[in-house]
C-alpha cells in the first residue's frame, strides 16, 4: 500500500492563477485505500485526485476525469450512470493503478438547481439535451483546466482516459494533455436511465452500445458450467394506480401468496445490495401470506458487490457474494469480481444451492437477464388488463420475450416466460 508523508508538498509549483495543491492524506474506503490530494483554484473551488500506485513521471496512466453528481452519488438516483462509472473507475485504479480526478461540475456544469429544473422538463418528455436548451442553458458547460493542472502537477506524461465521451478527450487535449488512448467505462443501464444513455450515444457521440432490451440476451444459450435453476420474479406498477394504492406494495394479496409459495419452494432467495441496504427484507416464506405454516425456508443470498455487509443472523446459512466479504462467523462468502455471474453461481451450486428465486433490485435482475442466467421469469403487473400489462413490461424492457404468456392473478396480471428445454 502507498506510504505517505503527511507533510506532503506540491509536486510542482503552479502559476498563481492555476489550481494549486492544498493537502494530502490516505483515505481508506470500501473499495480499498487511496491517496487523496486536494487542489484549490483561484476562487477557492476544490478539485480532488484519488490515486493508487506510482503515477508520477509515467506514461499511459489510467485517468478518469469525473464530474460530481449529487443525485446519484449521494441520493442513489437511477436516472444516470454517474455513480456506477465512478465506482467502476475506482475499482479499476485500485487493481491497476491510476488516478480519478473529481471535479465539482454538477449537472455537466449548470449546477444542482438548474439540473433539477432540467429533470422536471424531462418528466414532460424532453431528453437531457433538449431540457437544457429549453432552459437556455448550455448542453455541456464543463471545463477541464483543473484536471489538466492536476495531471501536470503529478508529472504524468500521457494518459489513457477512462471515458466514453469524445468531448472529454478533446477537452483534455485542448488543455495540453497527451491522451494516448481510452479505457471504456460502460455502466449497466436500468429502466430509468436507458433513455438518458441512448441520448448520450445518439446526440453526444458517446461510445455506448445501442439500446436493446435485456430480454434479447436472456433467450441466448446459458453458460455451460453448472449453476442453480434461476427464477426471476418481480412486480411493476401499472400507470393510473390510485394514490391510495401507491403507498402500499405493488402486489395484491393473491400475488403475495404466490410469491411466498415460491419462496418455500426454492433452495435460496436472492436480492442485490441496494435492496438489502434500503429495505432490509426478511427473505422468508411467511404464514400470514400462505395461510398456513411454511413448509421450509429458503437460504438468503445477498449480491453485495463492493458494498460492506452487516450481519442479521437467524439460524439460516447466509451467502454473501462480492469482493468485500464479511468476517462474521456463520456467513459464507462467495468471491466475485465485477458483475460476472458465472463463477459465483457455479460456486453456489457446488455448496448445495440447487435453485434460486431472485427478487431484485432492477440492477441485479438485469444482470441475470443480460448474462442469459435465467430459466424462468414472472412479472406481476398491477392491472387486470393483459394488454396493458404487456405494454408496461415492454416499455420497461424495450420488448417482450417470445412465448411470454399472461394470466390473471388476484387484481393484476402475471406475465410468465420459461426457457425451452
Amino acid at each position: 500500500m502507498d506510504s505517505l508523508d503527511i507533510r506532503s508538498r506540491p509536486l510542482s509549483r503552479p502559476a498563481a492563477d492555476a489550481h494549486a495543491f492544498f493537502s494530502e492524506a490516505l483515505l481508506p474506503t470500501a473499495l480499498g485505500q487511496f491517496r487523496v490530494r486536494v487542489y484549490r483554484g483561484p476562487g477557492g473551488e476544490e478539485s480532488i485526485a484519488l490515486l493508487t500506485g506510482s503515477v508520477e513521471g509515467h506514461e499511459d496512466v489510467a485517468v478518469r476525469v469525473h464530474s460530481a453528481c449529487l443525485t446519484s452519488e449521494t441520493f442513489g438516483s437511477l436516472k444516470c450512470d454517474c455513480r456506477q462509472q465512478l465506482d467502476l473507475s475506482l475499482e479499476y485504479i485500485q487493481r491497476h493503478g491510476g488516478v480519478v480526478i473529481y471535479l465539482q461540475q454538477e449537472g455537466r456544469g449548470i449546477g444542482f438547481g438548474n439540473k433539477i429544473k432540467a429533470y422536471a422538463l424531462q418528466q414532460q418528455g424532453h431528453d437531457t439535451i433538449s431540457a437544457n436548451e429549453a432552459l437556455n442553458l448550455p448542453v455541456d458547460a464543463r471545463s477541464y483546466e483543473a484536471a489538466a493542472a492536476i495531471v501536470r502537477d503529478l508529472r504524468i506524461r500521457s494518459v489513457r482516459l477512462m471515458t466514453n465521451n469524445p468531448a472529454k478527450i478533446a477537452g483534455l487535449r485542448k488543455s495540453g494533455i497527451a491522451v494516448a488512448g481510452t479505457i471504456p467505462v460502460v455502466a449497466q443501464g436500468n429502466v430509468h436511465s436507458i433513455d438518458y444513455l441512448e441520448t448520450k450515444r445518439l446526440r453526444m457521440g458517446h461510445t455506448l452500445a445501442p439500446r436493446r432490451s435485456p430480454f434479447e440476451a436472456v433467450v441466448a444459450q446459458p453458460a455451460a458450467q453448472p449453476r442453480p435453476y434461476i427464477h426471476l420474479n418481480f412486480a411493476i406498477r401499472a400507470p393510473g394506480t390510485a394514490e391510495a394504492e401507491a403507498s402500499r406494495c405493488i402486489s395484491c394479496a393473491g400475488d403475495w401468496k404466490r410469491v411466498h409459495e415460491l419462496r418455500e419452494r426454492y433452495t435460496a432467495i436472492a436480492v442485490g445490495a441496494l435492496t438489502w441496504c434500503k429495505d432490509r427484507p426478511r427473505l422468508t416464506a411467511r404464514e400470514e401470506h400462505l395461510g398456513r405454516a411454511p413448509r421450509r425456508q429458503p437460504e438468503p443470498v445477498i449480491f453485495m458487490g463492493t458494498r460492506g455487509y452487516w450481519p442479521e443472523p437467524d439460524g439460516r446459512r447466509t451467502f454473501v457474494v462480492g469482493n468485500n466479504l464479511p468476517p462474521f462467523q456463520g456467513f459464507i462468502g462467495v468471491g466475485a469480481e465485477g458483475r460476472e455471474l458465472g463463477e459465483p453461481l457455479a460456486r453456489l451450486r457446488a455448496m448445495g444451492i440447487e435453485s434460486m428465486l431472485v427478487e431484485g433490485g432492477p440492477t441485479l435482475l438485469r444482470s441475470f437477464m443480460q448474462q442469459a442466467a435465467a430459466d424462468e421469469i414472472t412479472i406481476y403487473v398491477s392491472t387486470p388488463r393483459a394488454d396493458l400489462a404487456r405494454e408496461c413490461a415492454a416499455k420497461q424492457f424495450g420488448g417482450l420475450l417470445p412465448g411470454m404468456t399472461a394470466e390473471s392473478v388476484g387484481s393484476g396480471t402475471l406475465l410468465r416466460w420459461m426457457r425451452a428445454p
